[in-house]
């Protein structure tokens, strides 16, 4: 492979890692951005453990996916999951 075409497919690389990285960030975020539940208060305990649970999902599937992808570009087929 010639170097500008390994040069090429390294940026891939890091903008997908980039890319992932903010959308995990703005994933957190969300699950944050309702602030803190009163202890005393049931229902408001139980939404925001959901909305924690569900972000880190998504920042599971965000970094899972990122990595699945990186993998090709870089050529390694092997699954870390």
């Amino acid at each position: 492979m010639r170097e500008e075409e390994e040069l090429g497919r390294l940026r891939r690389v890091v903008d997908r890692l980039i890319e992932a990285q903010q959308e995990a960030l703005d994933a957190t975020a969300r699950g944050l951005d309702s602030g803190e539940a009163d202890p005393e208060d049931d229902v408001q305990l139980l939404e925001a453990n959901e909305r924690l649970e569900e972000a880190l999902v998504d920042v599971r599937d965000i970094l899972e996916g990122a990595s699945d992808d990186v993998r090709g570009m870089l050529g390694d087929g092997g699954s870390a999951a």
